[in-house]
């Protein structure tokens, strides 16, 4: 019955949206159906945004804020309680926007990282996987009783995909089918390639065997060449890091502190001067330290997502592999930022 109900919310989102939400969760390994999933999604956002919104009214600096808000908005021209119903709506529709955004973005990651991580493994093993097909296929099985049969413990996860699809094969439904539902549980362009190349030799009535074994070699080369690249690319690797963990945080925190004293001592300037000497006379800086402050914070977050992907990207292909590294880049990069921001107060606290 449950079940039923978050099929229900699920079903809120159009056809083409859960078709295309059902193949990133399948190739993330999570075995459900998308409506449900979709529907399970919808409650717990709902949910977390009343309680959101319930913590932001109940907590009395939030409340204060938003009542002051929404009297400065409608210029205390309104009656006390329709102020109060409109700052209750406009703390709904912030944590409604503050949940939604939260729920997409961590969905999005986990989905990708998990998707990531089935696709290496799968390609890891793939060349042995195949190599043993094709040694059962030379000593006569059929191309399906291969399968099977090489779907050994030792494959991981590549093995119990390839169980619970040759099931389905066994049990009425064709090869082909059931190779293409093992490609979809897979985001791997290499895995993919191997189902069209294996497919095509059965419908030509080519050698299989010799196919799988060619197919075998070129997965098991092209991991060998990923790898001698990723090495070869490792001193970029760690230039990009070190600049937007270290660098980047480092001379943010310096240009603060430099505003800031620059604003304090402009301050002891004076203001009246004569016109022979007004088109020398310095002036305090356009950007506030503060101003400058936010902007750091902003600069820093987008500089290590950004670095993070280039990182993911240059190790392994996929700029998706980046995002396991994100969290650790960003907390070094504010870590950074921070000690050097109060290192520099201490040093120069007589003058600022």
């Amino acid at each position: 019955m449950a079940s039923f109900n978050f099929e229900n919310l699920g079903r809120i989102f159009s056809r083409e949206q859960m078709r295309s939400f059902g193949k990133r969760i399948h190739a993330a390994g999570i075995i459900t159906s998308p409506e449900a999933f979709a529907g399970y999604i919808v409650l717990t956002a709902f949910f977390s945004i009343l309680f959101l919104a319930l913590v932001l009214v109940l907590l009395p600096s939030s409340a204060t804020y938003f009542y002051s808000l929404t009297g400065t908005l409608a210029g205390l021209k309104l009656p006390a309680l329709l102020l109060r119903i409109i700052a209750v709506a406009l703390i709904v529709a912030v944590s409604a926007i503050a949940v939604i955004l939260s729920v997409y973005f961590l969905l999005s990651a986990i989905l990708i990282l998990r998707t990531e991580a089935r696709k290496n493994a799968v390609e890891v093993i793939l060349p042995d996987f195949l190599t043993l097909i094709s040694a059962n296929v030379r000593a006569g099985m059929t191309l399906d009783q291969a399968i099977w049969y090489s779907a050994k413990p030792e494959f991981g996860i590549l093995s119990i995909e390839v169980k619970n699809v040759m099931k389905g094969a066994f049990s009425g439904e064709s090869l082909n089918a059931a190779l293409d539902t093992l490609s979809e549980r897979f985001d791997s362009k290499v895995l993919d390639r191997t189902i069209r190349l294996i497919k095509q030799a059965s419908y030509t009535g080519g050698e299989v065997a010799r196919v799988l074994e060619m197919t075998a070699s070129d997965a098991r080369e092209t991991a060998i060449l990923r790898k001698d690249i990723a090495a070869s690319l490792l001193i970029y690797e760690i230039f990009v890091v070190i600049s937007a963990a270290l660098g980047a945080p480092f001379l943010f925190a310096v240009v603060s502190k430099l505003l800031g004293i620059l604003e304090k001592s402009f301050q002891f300037v004076p203001q009246t001067t004569t016109n022979m000497v007004s088109f020398i006379r310095p002036t305090a800086p356009l950007v506030t330290s503060t101003d400058f402050y936010y902007f750091s914070i902003i600069s820093i977050f987008v500089t290590v997502f950004i670095s993070a992907l280039m990182v993911g990207s240059v190790q392994t292909g996929s700029k998706n592999q980046g995002l396991k590294y994100f969290p650790f880049m960003v907390v070094l990069a504010y870590l950074v930022y921070f000690l050097v921001n109060s290192l520099l107060t201490s040093l120069f606290a007589s003058m600022v």
